[in-house]
């Protein structure tokens, strides 16, 4: 068979390392132009968060101490707490175990925003979010109590919280001297009752580093262990800012953490206590700056 001739043979070595990269560089500048997949949502592995004892009041180890057999409380109320648990990707090398961590408490409804769990995973933070309701199903949270049937949730959600952050401090890949509780709505007020200096909190060794509460009920006395960073809904009807400024005002004490309330303006309407939907601005960049950094700040170590 006749062999090409030179100079078409000189050509083709020329052409073939100029159009192989041509497609190197081509392929190069897809890549580059094509859109990043979205990061799909972190996945929660399912764990049931035992509960403490219930810690015997002072009133009641004083009527002990006399003597006296006060009558026995109710424990049937305090069973396991339903929870997911989110930890950071490892694999990527960005962040390593020991990692710190919040208790995430929903709202009355059970509702804790995704988006704020993908926020605090892709911040490095494991978190652990606590069912209350599913835990304590008797009562309707969201609805008023009776005289009958009194409202007394905020308690138990707030017990359930420290009951977390002693299972936390548990895991090796937890930092026990970081950990954040971080409450939605309801939830928010049963976390500042889980830092309140006069409540559960004193009678347990583990206490919560930082508080964060977004659109708080701001229903809980607030001479607090830790820091609170409390950022609240202007003209919400279902978690009045009023309540928190009150609160603020009525327990400066000498001595108390800090507690920095700041409220934002949402242009979506904000409904009804039977309406009550989550908002974008409760994700926008300033507000997730805002809270991001008070967690930075508190958590440093």
């Amino acid at each position: 068979m006749a062999q090409p001739r030179k100079p078409i043979r000189a050509l083709r070595h020329f052409l073939i390392p100029l159009i192989a990269a041509y497609i190197t560089v081509a392929a190069a500048a897809t890549a580059l132009l094509s859109p990043t997949p979205a990061q799909s949502e972190p996945t929660g592995r399912s764990f049931t968060v035992p509960s403490l004892p219930y810690p015997v009041s002072g009133l009641r180890q004083r009527l002990i101490a006399e003597g006296k057999s006060p009558p026995n409380v109710d424990e049937s109320l305090q069973t396991g707490i339903p929870a997911l648990y989110f930890e950071p990707n490892a694999d990527t090398g960005t962040f390593k175990a020991p990692y710190p961590a919040i208790v995430a408490l929903p709202d009355c409804d059970n509702h804790f925003p995704a988006q704020w769990i993908t926020i605090l995973h892709e911040a490095g933070y494991a978190i652990l979010l606590i069912s209350p309701p599913k835990a304590h199903p008797a009562q309707d949270y969201c609805g008023g109590g009776k005289l009958q049937a009194p409202k007394h949730g905020l308690s138990y959600w707030a017990f359930d919280a420290i009951s977390a952050l002693h299972f936390l401090t548990e895991q090796t890949s937890i930092d026990g001297q970081n950990i954040a509780v971080f409450g939605y709505g309801y939830g928010a007020g049963a976390a500042q009752l889980a830092i309140y200096r006069d409540g559960h909190a004193k009678h347990y060794q583990h206490r919560f580093k930082a508080l964060v509460g977004l659109r708080p009920q701001c229903m809980s006395e607030m001479d607090n262990f830790a820091p609170s960073m409390l950022v609240g809904i202007e003209k919400d009807p279902f978690n009045p800012p009023a309540w928190c400024h009150w609160r603020v005002d009525r327990d400066l004490r000498p001595g108390r953490t800090p507690v920095t309330f700041r409220t934002i303006e949402s242009a979506q309407p904000l409904g009804n206590q039977t309406t009550r939907t989550q908002l974008s601005v409760e994700t926008d960049a300033s507000t997730v700056d805002l809270i991001i950094d008070f967690l930075s700040e508190a958590l440093s170590g």
